[in-house]
């Protein structure tokens, strides 16, 4: 099938555009918008729709991105399509923002295009994207360690706005076409330039991927990334379904869940309930990473006394016995319960202070605990429960220091420690999660009758990494 028959039908079969619609066309003057803006010039009248052509100057390339500009125009002229053509500053942009040129660039492009749908009252934004860079894509987020929704790549259309009538189509095949028809385009050599990820990938990767371990890997990772989209778009329209089921309702901006509907669920659906909760109380799912997540979920599912959990954006989570309510806005640090589960063995980071825990056998101790700096303690193993968790201080915490056999406030044993005000919300606690029994005060002192003794065969080692020997 021709190039030209395979987009008529991926516009068709989508659909991506109605009749009587207008199309932007982003256009750089690139081989790919070429070749784009040629082939929905050749379709239009058969798919019934108006091209209006979108070219921005990013002001990155001189001279060179000035006569890019008046291609594009001359090219439009000749072929009887009207063009808004402009120029942003891009630098002085993401100096603005501190952001990256790419990064920098690609939201001025979305905005004017923007601009551009509105000013021509157009209908949609169709993008040059390929097959090619649906691979690169994919493979970038593999790397970075993406869930299904990076796996699922450049989607075909988003927010029934953006269309990519390209993307099934590979580079080669577009330089064929290119070549077939006698099509002139520009070159833009900062696409030649490794120094960007992006252009990493696909002048040296890729190409050694093909080369020597999968020949067809272009078209692999693009049906690959398409299973995965379908699979991806039925588990969230399977989450959503789900949300409704557990909302127990909403008072006054706070979101109330069912607590015990949602441990009937399995993982794979708790993380997209999260995540979709969160969406509803923020506007947007960015800023929430997978820590943050699966910190939710293990609260969650392992119990434990009541809490309240800080997500980004300012989302808390109050955690009860037997409900969630989740609701946006800061609450006073005193109030406020951050906690991590810690691992025996592993680590966890907060605030860029890593507690770390490891079990040995006691004969492999090689000091007497007492021996040990302040940032290593040694717990008998079997005088704790686990799991453990990682917390600041919070109003009313008690503790029994070592030798001392009685409970007394933390902020008493800060005090008498000489801790300065500033320093007491810094210092991580380990807690058993069960009773909330604090075990260590990191750095300045270990809980009584959790110490080695003469019975002691297993040990958990906590240290605590901060930079200093100790807290202070």
């Amino acid at each position: 099938m021709e190039v030209l028959e395979r987009v008529y039908t991926e516009i068709t079969q989508n659909p991506m555009v109605i009749r009587g619609q207008r199309v932007i066309v982003g256009v750089s003057g690139g081989l790919d918008s070429v070749v784009l803006l040629h082939i929905l010039n050749c379709l239009r009248k058969d798919l019934g729709i108006f091209l209006h052509v979108a070219h921005l100057n990013h002001m990155l390339r001189g001279e060179e991105a000035k006569e890019d500009a008046l291609f594009v125009q001359a090219l439009c002229q000749e072929w009887g399509i009207p063009c808004t053509a402009e120029e942003r500053d891009v630098p002085a942009y993401a100096q603005t923002k501190k952001v990256s040129f790419e990064v920098a660039a690609r939201e001025i492009r979305y905005q004017f295009f923007c601009k551009v749908l509105k000013k021509t009252a157009g209908d949609k934004i169709a993008l040059a994207h390929h097959a090619n860079d649906q691979a690169e894509t994919v493979l970038m987020n593999l790397l970075r360690g993406s869930g299904l929704k990076g796996l699922s790549g450049i989607t075909p259309i988003r927010d029934n706005l953006y269309i990519r009538p390209l993307l099934k189509i590979s580079r080669y095949e577009i330089e064929q076409y290119c070549q077939q028809k006698g099509l002139s385009y520009r070159i833009d050599r900062s696409n030649l330039d490794t120094k960007y990820r992006r252009n990493k990938l696909r002048h040296q990767l890729i190409p050694l991927l093909e080369k020597e371990y999968a020949p067809g890997l272009v078209g692999n990772l693009s049906r690959m990334a398409e299973q995965i989209r379908e699979e991806d778009q039925f588990l969230e329209c399977l989450a959503r379904e789900i949300y409704q089921k557990v909302l127990r309702g909403m008072d006054e901006s706070v979101l109330i869940l069912d607590r015990n509907e949602l441990m009937k669920q399995p993982v794979v659906l708790l993380r997209r309930i999260i995540r979709i909760v969160y969406q509803q109380l923020n506007g947007t799912k960015q800023g929430l990473a997978f820590e943050h997540v699966d910190n939710l979920i293990n609260h969650l599912i392992r119990g434990g006394p009541e809490k309240i959990i800080e997500m980004p954006a300012g989302i808390i989570v109050r955690l009860a016995s037997d409900r969630l309510d989740v609701s946006k806005g800061m609450m006073e640090r005193q109030t406020m319960t951050v906690s991590y589960f810690l691992e025996v063995p592993g680590s966890v980071t907060i605030d860029g202070i890593k507690v770390s825990s490891r079990i040995i056998n006691k004969d492999e101790m090689s000091m007497a605990p007492w021996e040990l700096p302040p940032n290593i303690v040694a717990i008998d193993y079997n005088c704790v429960s686990q799991p453990l968790e990682v917390r600041f201080r919070k109003e009313g915490d008690v503790f029994i220091p070592f030798g001392l056999g009685k409970k007394i406030k933390l902020k008493k044993l800060l005090i008498d420690s000489k801790i300065p005000r500033h320093l007491r919300d810094q210092i991580p606690l380990v807690v058993e999660t069960t009773s909330g029994r604090i075990i260590w005060v990191c750095g300045i002192r270990l809980a009584d009758h959790i110490g080695l003794t003469s019975l002691t065969q297993k040990v958990i080692l906590l240290s605590l990494e901060n930079g200093n020997d100790s807290i202070r």
